[in-house]
């Protein structure tokens, strides 16, 4: 019996590594999240069971087998293309937060200001606001109208650019005054944002929204996340590589946040 055990356990320990996740992820402040997979009609499940879904508006349409997760993403084609999430008591009150999404850019940016997501608030457009900026396919992340954040978050930094046709994985996470920038799961840089921004009943929107006036940037999205706290580098690179996705016994994708099993 021993022999067999001690023949075994190099299996049992390969397989503990390559089938399980390094961590388990804490949902704590965990309020939307988007895999564009569970979609009817115009509805868009938000895979946190809080039943805070997006609708579909102005022509946004759900494409398939476009990313190897899944098998559904959001494309954004300009104009007033959107998702919309209706407000409600977590995304009207956080201050700190991050937000997490893979993204494809289609096409350049038409040279202004092309929206890719918005969750407005009185008296401003951008609690956070990200578009491309006018130089290209930078993110301009800010915060409040004093357009306090980065300029154009890129792979390399601020002021880079994304190329076109091409998968990134993207994060911000504001904590106090702070917004630090992720792409592909590594810190890009930090940047002063308002300690205090403004807050309130305001819908989300992924696309164009109402507050700014679009037009749309041109673009795919997929495994939108949104968190009320500021993640750390290692959850932003856990995320990234799927954690937070349902699996069910046999590995493969389940339907509910009922199958995801803390390992700890």
């Amino acid at each position: 019996m021993k022999t067999i055990i001690g023949w075994l356990s190099p299996i049992i320990v390969f397989l503990i590594i390559t089938v399980l996740p390094a961590r388990a992820i804490d949902k704590k402040g965990l309020i939307l999240y988007f895999d564009f997979d569970k979609v009817k009609g115009d509805t868009v499940e938000n895979m946190t069971g809080t039943k805070h879904d997006g609708t579909l508006k102005g022509g946004a349409t759900i494409v398939k087998d476009i990313k190897k997760d899944g098998t559904g993403a959001l494309q954004i084609k300009g104009g007033a293309e959107m998702m919309e999430v209706g407000s409600f008591k977590e995304l009207e009150e956080y201050q700190d937060n991050t937000y997490l999404f893979w993204i494809y850019f289609t096409d350049p940016a038409s040279g202004g200001w092309d929206q890719i997501l918005a969750k407005p608030a009185p008296g401003g457009d951008r609690s956070p606001g990200l578009w491309v900026e006018t130089g290209g396919l930078g993110i301009h992340w800010r915060f409040n109208p004093g357009n306090m954040g980065f300029w154009g978050l890129g792979p390399g930094g601020d002021r880079t650019q994304f190329d076109q046709k091409k998968w990134y994985h993207v994060a911000g996470a504001k904590k106090g005054g702070e917004l630090i920038g992720y792409v592909d799961g590594k810190e890009k840089g930090k940047i002063a944002v308002p300690a205090k921004h403004d807050q309130g009943v305001f819908n989300l929107y992924v696309g164009d929204s109402p507050a700014y006036g679009g037009p749309a940037a041109k673009f795919i999205i997929d495994e939108l996340v949104v968190y009320t706290r500021a993640l750390e580098e290692d959850e932003v690179g856990e995320i990234m590589k799927g954690i937070l996705r349902p699996v069910n016994q046999k590995g493969k994708l389940a339907s509910t946040w009922g199958d995801v099993k803390r390992l700890y």
